[in-house]
């Protein structure tokens, strides 16, 4: 009999199972990252969203995910709605009406306190202390099923407030059950915090009490994943590496099945029972449960996140977008031109055209440098990245994502190290400065004596003269070189004549060594946009490390010439045009197993010392060429020199044109004005109303502010004002050129001045229009240029 219907029964409790088939609801919150909240679409994601889909992908389990808030999902559950709660930690008050799955994670307590107080890591350091935690959390309820640990135990109705306590010194410490996944959930502001050892909170899937068809489902997916190699993959994204732990064995209870069976019928049911139970043993056996505090990306990263949607323009930026340039979340929209606003000026072309190339899929991703203006007004650094991630069938990009990195410490680092190069190369070039300006100041003395003696002979005299004047042009220009290199010009970027600046960054260099210098252009060089003075101080400090390898002499050589390159030719240059600067020496050459080094920090193969090197001269220069999206190479024989290779994008634009440094002095000025000088230097008074006076023109000097502003006054009030007031900037003690030029606008408002000066690289010499002066002047000048300048100043 019992063989008759033992084969019935098995068909009745198949049957059984397929008419219960159908999805299994499970409930996971939208709140709690990163074990499951949703995404800026509105979907399920995190840890438990991706374990969910992987055991339904394993054909075991049939899953369906329902995103809600706890509370509601209590309700549901206990309303049958739902089948199944993710991430449900055992108490005994759940024992009562849930079944547990085997754990699949599991999370340190957190603890955070005050800084200067002593650290704490477990409970059995709570002993006589306040500790606040939230009301009905599973930190209470498990601080208060161990008697508070030895600690007294205040709740709070909410995390906020029990950090608030902890912060004031109301309580000792605040008690989590978990590390929050970022701060949008609380402000922890100073505290300190630490894992807790021995608090440590595991979390199940939970089901009905005695769905026991569910619970076994669920565990055999769970084992089925473990054992892939699929729950290790999921874990390590969201919750960390795994590390062994040993796992325990869920509640299994007995199936019950319903209606009145006869007595073979069970016996087989339970037969069946016992085979289903070893076998989840036999898979459950195999698992570990992983062990890892919480750890996210992002949070240690410091930088900011943004993605950009080109279907509908939109652009989502991260928290700490907009934090880094000074702005709270609701300062920033999410509009294209939210950066395009941002970006300096100088800086736009360039980052747009980097962006449009990757766009149109000519570089796998892209990355730039350049300026932003923070909510103050002040500038960072940002080196932004980014890739396409999304193309539509045609290849346009539909998604692009990236981050931006504050490079405002580095470059400031960057800029100290550059000051240091400078005085490094200072000290070498000091003594070859003093030999060239001690020999011109001699020709000058020289040349005046000579003509003193020439008793009044005009013909023996003039030429002394102009020979006196042409030393002292070419001290003015040793001078304007030895600024330049020691403050570098001002940060503009322009399009620049290379061959000039070649030819004019070698003589200050070689100044006092027996090293020669040869410079060879190609006759039509591009040009190039850089900015002139750093890159001044790059072919400077290669021609003093080639000066430095011949210290017997030899000769110095610089050239340059136009190439076109391939991608890659040449480090990661992109493909285009390039100048290839070469600077070579006959010096000893460097080791190869130097080669790879010269360009990092501090390394030199120099001895350190007086007149030796610091390491810092070619790591500023690799540092600036890579600034000027270019390359800066080597190459090197022993026994025969080396040779500097540069290559620098080269400019379509043509350079400013220069004006002639030296015209004849001019006659007689066509128009007589009436001049006002203010100089505090007896010597500087003299001199110009002397050549003023010769060029036809009534003059006038003070020798400070108070007394120009007096004349200035007396003069439009007794009716014959000045055509033109020439203002020196800097009077020591006293009122200086652009104060006076402003009291002076408030006696006439339609002044017309020029600001005369030494510094020629004061911002008021620089900037001179936009603070209302007509013309600057810079010291020295002859009498053309000052001629030029009244004219300038007269013409507005």
């Amino acid at each position: 009999m019992f063989k008759v219907l033992y084969p019935s029964l098995l068909v009745l409790l198949l049957l059984s199972q397929a008419l219960w088939a159908g999805p299994i609801r499970v409930g996971v919150e939208i709140n709690s990252p990163p074990l499951s909240f949703v995404d800026a679409q509105g979907q399920p994601t995190g840890f438990s969203a991706e374990l969910l889909n992987a055991m339904e992908a394993t054909g075991e389990i049939d899953l369906e995910i329902v995103p809600d808030y706890w509370t509601q999902h209590l309700r549901a559950f206990a309303s049958g709605e739902i089948d199944v709660l993710a991430n449900v930690t055992i108490t005994e008050e759940r024992r009562a009406t849930m079944d547990f799955s085997i754990s699949h994670a599991y999370v340190h307590g957190v603890i955070y306190y005050r800084k200067g107080t002593p650290r704490l890591t477990r409970t059995d350091q709570f002993a006589g202390k306040t500790i606040g935690t939230l009301i009905g959390s599973i930190a209470y309820t498990n601080a208060m099923t161990h008697g508070g640990w030895g600690a007294t135990i205040i709740p709070y109705p909410s995390w906020q407030a029990a950090l608030d306590a902890t912060r004031k010194g109301e309580t000792d410490a605040a008690l989590f059950i978990r590390k929050p996944a970022s701060w949008d959930e609380v402000n922890p502001g100073d505290l300190k915090w630490s894992f807790l050892d021995d608090v440590i909170h595991k979390y199940h899937f939970a089901v009905r009490q005695d769905d026991a068809r569910t619970l076994e489902q669920l565990n055999a997916a769970l084992a089925t994943i473990r054992h892939n190699g699929t729950f290790d993959r999921i874990y390590a994204k969201w919750i960390g590496p795994l590390e062994p732990h040993p796992i325990r064995f869920a509640d299994l209870r007995p199936y019950y099945l319903p209606g009145t069976l006869v007595l073979a019928g069970l016996l087989g049911l339970f037969y069946w029972q016992r085979r289903m139970v070893r076998r989840l043993a036999r898979q459950t056996a195999a698992l570990k449960e992983s062990e890892e505090r919480w750890k996210f990306a992002l949070e240690g990263s410091g930088d900011g996140v943004w993605d950009w949607d080109a279907r509908t323009g939109r652009v989502l930026r991260s928290k700490r977008w907009k934090e880094m340039l000074g702005y709270a979340e609701d300062e920033i929209g999410t509009g294209m031109n939210e950066w395009l606003d941002h970006v300096h000026p100088d800086d736009l072309p360039a980052s747009k055209a980097l962006h449009e190339a990757h766009e149109r899929g000519e570089t796998p991703s892209f990355a730039i440098e350049h300026r932003m203006r923070c909510k103050d007004g002040t500038w960072k650094w940002i080196l932004n990245r980014g890739m396409v991630v999304q193309r539509d069938a045609s290849g346009r990009p539909l998604r692009v994502i990236g981050t931006h990195t504050d490079l405002t410490a580095r470059k400031q680092a960057e800029n100290d190290r550059l000051i240091l190069g400078k005085l490094e190369s200072t000290g070498v070039l000091a003594g070859g400065i003093a030999h060239d300006f001690n020999n011109l100041l001699t020709a000058i003395l020289l040349n005046l004596d000579m003509a003193r003696f020439a008793h009044g002979d005009a013909a023996q005299m003039l030429p002394r003269i102009e020979a006196a004047g042409k030393a002292a042009l070419a001290a003015r220009s040793l001078t304007q070189q030895l600024i330049t290199f020691a403050k570098g010009d001002s940060s503009v970027v322009r399009i620049t004549d290379i061959g000039h600046l070649l030819k004019s960054s070698m003589p200050l260099v070689l100044s006092g060594s027996a090293v020669r210098g040869e410079v060879r252009v190609a006759p039509d060089l591009w040009t190039a946009e850089v900015d002139a003075g750093q890159l001044g101080q790059v072919v400077r400090n290669l021609v003093l490390n080639a000066r430095e390898a011949m210290p017997r002499g030899g000769v110095v050589s610089v050239q340059a010439d136009n190439v076109t390159l391939a991608a890659g030719a040449v480090g990661d240059l992109p493909a285009g045009n390039y100048l290839h600067i070469r600077v070579s020496d006959q010096g000893e050459g460097i080791a190869p197993e130097n080669l790879q080094k010269i360009f990092d920090p501090y390394f030199s193969t120099k001895q350190r010392g007086a007149q030796k090197g610091m390491g810092l001269g070619l790591t500023i220069c690799h540092s600036v060429v890579k600034r000027h999206r270019g390359a800066l190479t080597v190459e090197s024989t022993l026994g025969r020199g080396t040779t500097f290779h540069l290559h620098l994008p080269a400019a379509i634009e043509p350079p400013s044109a220069r004006v002639d440094s030296n015209p004849p002095l001019p006659g007689a000025a066509t128009v007589s004005r009436r001049i006002l000088i203010m100089d505090d230097e007896a010597i500087m008074r003299d001199s110009l109303h002397g050549i003023l006076g010769h060029l036809g023109h009534a003059v006038e000097t003070t020798a400070d502010g108070p007394e120009a502003i007096a004349a200035y006054t007396r003069a439009t009030q007794e009716g014959r004002p000045f055509d033109v007031v020439i203002l020196d900037l800097t009077i020591p003690g006293g009122m200086g050129g652009r104060e006076t030029f402003e009291a002076l606008r408030a006696v006439d408002p339609y002044v017309r001045a020029v600001v005369m000066s030494g510094y020629t690289d004061d911002r008021v010499m620089r900037d001179y229009r936009s603070l209302g002066f007509k013309a600057a002047l810079p010291k020295p000048f002859a009498g053309h240029a000052l001629e030029d300048i009244l004219n300038q100043a007269c013409s507005d």
